[in-house]
């Protein structure tokens, strides 16, 4: 074997080793890290270092990417320092992971990883039909299946709704398979709405079928049945999945209880957090009050309040804003909108998966902490990757090669 064909051989290693971090994501953290890990040392050991920097100096996120980069070195150097600054500080270059990801290419492991996201999906909602027919092992590869335990639980009502929404436009673009990924779509929406017991998830999943009907939209009879198709399965939905209504309805009536100074529920605790930090916010908006120092004010301001022990106030906007100001927050919507610009500029369905990815992370800021938190964080770096590796400032391009 040639030292060409070698170094090829160590890149393909890395790239499979990528294309199946989508299928841990619904497992144990920790199954996930691992495999980020294993990624990493594949990379390193790949050689062919000089091409993977010039893939990752080349792509449009690059320079946005650097530059939230420079602003927290910047905040880091004139700002004070809390006690948890360098961990807070990592947080905040969650996007470095995404470079990472994509210094590998374009290849046929997009298309891989995007099954192996669809499998996962459907490995989640049987765990949950399994479940609910008679009660799982009490392992802990089960748990977060088991019991609404946290974020992780979240994040997997997240990733159905996403693999959900991006199944959909699989199923759009494709010709062929479509039985399948009609009954595969059905079948994850059922788990989401009837058993994953987040929002979040849910509304991701309208999110991201709106993003690819809208992407699609022609002036068809088609488009007509797709659109009618929708609504019956949003009316549908409402009526069935009592869970979801009951815990929509507790967010209007938390929001109108809020507005009118009343009392809000448990649920509505985000609100709460939310006027406490704009309070923090309006005492320093434009550089913020220090990296990693949300974490040490906030109990302080929340004293006897239920969202006294919060790590974060669950909205990335507002995080940023406090402690790195506007000028934080702005670096973070230049990437946000730079992947906007990306995804509408890409031909065929990788455009697609870009916008639709992109908009249910910004939604996602909006409700939890979706960066600050890796396990969020790590899981949206993976989702980018797919569509957007190959992608180069000099040139549009369609990756997967399934357009």
């Amino acid at each position: 074997m040639t030292e060409i064909q070698s170094i090829d051989a160590r890149e393909k290693r890395a790239q499979f080793i990528l294309s199946l971090l989508p299928f841990t994501l619904f497992f144990p953290v920790g199954i996930t890290n691992f495999g980020v890990v294993l990624f990493a040392v594949a990379v390193l050991l790949a050689g062919n270092h000089a091409q993977r920097w010039q893939r990752v100096k080349n792509h449009p996120l690059f320079f946005p990417i650097l530059g939230l980069l420079a602003v927290c070195c910047l905040e880091g150097a004139i700002l004070p320092r809390s006690h948890d600054f360098w961990k807070a500080f990592l947080h905040y270059q969650i996007y470095l992971f995404f470079l990472l990801f994509i210094s590998v290419g374009a290849g046929a492991w997009q298309r891989h990883a995007l099954n192996m996201l669809f499998v996962g999906a459907g490995y989640a909602a049987t765990l949950f039909y399994i479940h609910h027919l008679h009660p799982l092992p009490d392992w802990s590869i089960f748990q977060n299946y088991i019991l609404y335990a946290g974020n992780k639980s979240i994040l997997i009502g997240m990733m159905l709704g996403v693999a959900g929404g991006l199944l959909f436009n699989d199923l759009i673009e494709q010709k062929q398979g479509r039985w399948w990924r009609i009954f595969l779509l059905v079948y994850i929406a059922i788990a989401l709405f009837l058993f994953a017991k987040t929002r979040t998830g849910s509304v991701m999943f309208f999110l991201v079928c709106g993003v690819v009907f809208l992407r699609h939209l022609r002036f068809s009879w088609r488009t007509g049945v797709v659109a009618v198709a929708l609504l019956m399965a949003a009316v549908l939905i409402w009526q069935t999945a009592d869970g979801f209504r009951e815990r929509m309805l507790g967010t209007y009536h938390d929001l109108k209880a809020f507005s009118q100074g009343g009392t809000v529920s448990s649920e509505g605790v985000r609100l709460e957090m939310y006027r406490i930090t704009l309070d923090m916010i309006r005492e320093n908006p434009v550089m913020g009050g220090g990296i990693g120092t949300w974490g040490e004010q906030y109990p302080t301001r929340a004293q006897g309040l239920l969202s006294e022990n919060m790590a974060t106030p669950h909205n990335d906007y507002l995080l940023y804003t406090a402690e790195i100001g506007l000028l934080g927050v702005a670096t973070l919507l230049t990437i946000w909108l730079t992947q906007l610009w990306i995804g509408m500029r890409m031909y065929g369905a990788d455009g697609t998966r870009v916008l639709a990815i992109t908009v249910a992370l910004m939604f996602g800021g909006a409700v939890n902490a979706i960066l600050r938190d890796a396990l969020f964080g790590m899981a949206f770096m993976i989702l980018l990757a797919i569509p957007l590796a190959g992608v180069s400032r000099h040139r549009r391009t369609s990756s997967t090669g399934d357009q």
